[in-house]
């Protein structure tokens, strides 16, 4: 999410919630049963009784063209539309929807007993800090996922993440070596460091390759294709917060499986906020420049339609993780459902692609709601 553009005007759709003229409701079935028998809960209405036209059209005036859109629940797939070359189940690179990812796989390690949210990241890498006066040795798991680590570099800056001479092992000393910009906890810093850490830290309490922990702990339980894994060329030094590829139909099932919550025993404490009183120090162009509230989570960012981050941001999530690209998963736990806009722009044609699927996916989110009723 590094390329800047001016600011689309799209922050009052934020606000609304216009567009999209639900279906009629079907005529009620009348069943004559004996009084004594509880009625079950009666069951959502089929997919085909949502009316998605609004949501059809906004997408039609999209400005990229190849471009697919998938709405869901816990159930699956409830709408999907493609446009252009794009396709639900065409590979792409998802950049930085990777965080989401990668942040799963952390809290589900943290389920399974591997290591806690405040364990120091020395515990599993044995070159780290450890003195106690050493910014360095407070670093936790925590931290690298809520990006206030202290370890700032940007994408922007030369480093050797994502560099195929380097290995993962010696491109994370180099960075702790480089000691931290800021304190630990301090404050909020998006970018690519942390997440190179946590992942030397995953892969080195589970000797297994990142993809190989991935795979075991979820994507294979999801049935989640081969499709979904870390781009080829970087060796075991791919830059982990930005480096996977996905289709539009593999990341759906995962996003469905979070909505559900079955694969968690926590899954509030997933979602909380990460960020607290803390200042928001580097925060994405795509972000910044529409001015929105947002926080961060374990991987993700927390949404926020108010001119200030709220109780009620915080109370009644909706997470998204948008990646450099156009690719832009988010889940509106309120609601309940999921979506996923599918695309892969440059970054040479003078957009910013993020930024333009962030205001696609505010704008559709009202008429998301009105199609599904909720």
């Amino acid at each position: 999410m590094q390329i800047r553009m001016p600011l689309m005007v799209f922050a009052f759709m934020i606000l609304t919630a216009c567009g999209g003229e639900p279906s009629a409701s079907p005529p009620p079935i009348v069943v004559n049963i004996p009084s004594a028998t509880q009625l079950p809960t009666p069951s959502p209405p089929p997919a085909a009784s949502f009316d998605f036209s609004a949501v059809r059209a906004r997408i039609d005036q999209f400005t990229v063209n190849d471009v697919a859109v998938l709405v869901g629940d816990e159930r699956g797939v409830l709408f999907r539309y493609e446009r252009g070359s794009m396709t639900a189940n065409r590979p792409v690179f998802i950049a930085s929807a990777s965080k989401l990812l990668m942040g799963l796989t952390a809290w589900l390690l943290i389920e399974d007993g591997v290591f806690s949210a405040s364990t120091p990241v020395n515990t599993h890498i044995d070159f780290w800090r450890r003195d106690p006066s050493d910014p360095r040795s407070q670093v936790t798991i925590e931290q690298v996922f809520a990006f206030t680590s202290g370890f700032n570099g940007t994408a922007e800056q030369q480093s050797c993440i994502g560099n195929a001479s380097y290995s993962l092992r010696r491109c994370v000393q180099e960075i702790h070596d480089g000691g931290t910009d800021t304190p630990p906890n301090d404050s909020f810093n998006y970018g690519s460091e942390h997440m190179q850490i946590a992942a030397l830290a995953m892969i080195a309490a589970r000797n297994r390759s990142m993809d190989g922990i991935m795979r075991e702990r979820f994507l294979d339980r999801l049935g989640v294709s081969n499709e979904t894994r870390s781009t080829i060329g970087s060796g075991d030094n791919p830059n982990y917060g930005g480096a996977l590829r996905s289709t539009g139909e593999d990341y759906a099932k995962v996003l469905a499986a979070i909505l559900k919550g079955d694969i968690f025993r926590d899954r509030s404490g997933f979602l909380l906020d990460r960020v607290g009183t803390r200042p928001m120090r580097t925060v994405p162009p795509a972000i910044s420049q529409n001015r929105l509230a947002w926080r961060y989570g374990w991987g993700f960012w927390k949404e926020c339609s108010a001119p200030t981050y709220s109780i009620v941001c915080n109370e009644r999530p909706v997470i998204s993780s948008a990646g450099a690209f156009g690719f832009t998963p988010w889940i509106d736990f309120d609601r309940g459902y999921w979506a996923v806009i599918v695309t892969e722009e440059p970054l040479n044609r003078g957009f910013d692609p993020a930024q333009l699927s962030i205001a696609l996916e505010l704008q559709l989110q009202p008429l998301i709601t009105s199609a599904l009723r909720r």
